[in-house]
């Protein structure tokens, strides 16, 4: 397959995140986990790949082998390690970390256009096993990164890089940020984290249900969650539109 026809691999975690994306889309085809699609002149391969990194390295990496990508983003939401991002910022990723240490490096040129054609600010992105429930964890996992700009947590984008990296795939991962560094979330979101690393929607519904006064909290997530989605369906279309990766 020559370099001209690869397509873009975009990958989100949630159904949120990759219907809009999937909106923005024409021409949509679903071939198995994936669709192939177009924005702009780029054509794409959309995956969903789930939450948690196990799931997020398993679909990356089976996507990356069966459509030999020219580059791949990832897209999804996150919580913010620094006090001065808000809701709704965009942060991409300038570094990639997790537990077991840095990923290999973002691709520049891809990093430099997100900069330039939007408000995204470059920052690091920490992957983590759990949601980060409590302001306190967020300050902790904050001051082992010394200060160095924007932070935000999630847990797919070190196995996206990886995975991709691994495979020769120029990457960058793009996040919306959904909750503050200063804002506690239901302390239940961390234990509802399932056997594949992902979180089991059902127990955050029957979570709430037994601690009613956590529904607000919850809705409010669920109303960040969207929006965010849809900033960053914005964001790649204008990404895309202005000028395929290549």
């Amino acid at each position: 397959m020559s370099a001209a026809r690869r397509p873009i691999a975009i990958v989100t975690a949630f159904r949120e995140e990759f219907g809009a994306v999937l909106s923005r889309a024409h021409d949509a085809r679903f071939e198995g986990a994936f669709a192939r699609a177009r924005i702009g002149n780029a054509e794409l391969a959309l995956c969903m790949t789930g939450d948690g990194a196990r799931n997020a390295s398993r679909a990356v990496a089976s996507l990356c082998d069966r459509v030999r990508p020219a580059a791949l983003l990832g897209a999804g939401v996150a919580g913010a390690l620094s006090s001065d991002l808000a809701v709704g910022e965009i942060v991409a990723s300038r570094r990639v970390l997790d537990f077991e240490g840095e990923a290999r490096p973002p691709d520049a040129e891809l990093l430099s256009r997100a900069a330039e054609i939007s408000n995204a600010r470059p920052g690091t992105l920490v992957t983590v096993e759990r949601p980060l429930v409590a302001v306190k964890e967020k300050s902790a996992l904050s001051a082992t990164l010394n200060g160095s700009g924007p932070a935000a947590a999630d847990m797919e984008s070190a196995a996206w890089a990886r995975a991709a990296a691994s495979r020769g795939v120029p990457y960058l991962v793009l996040r919306a940020i959904c909750d503050r560094a200063d804002e506690d979330l239901p302390d239940y979101l961390a234990r509802c984290v399932g056997s594949d690393g992902g979180i089991r929607r059902s127990a955050v519904v029957l979570s709430a249900v037994a601690r009613p006064g956590t529904i607000p909290a919850l809705l409010t997530m669920r109303s960040r969650v969207r929006a965010c989605s849809e900033s960053l369906a914005d964001f790649l279309e204008s990404f895309l539109s202005a000028a395929p990766p290549s």
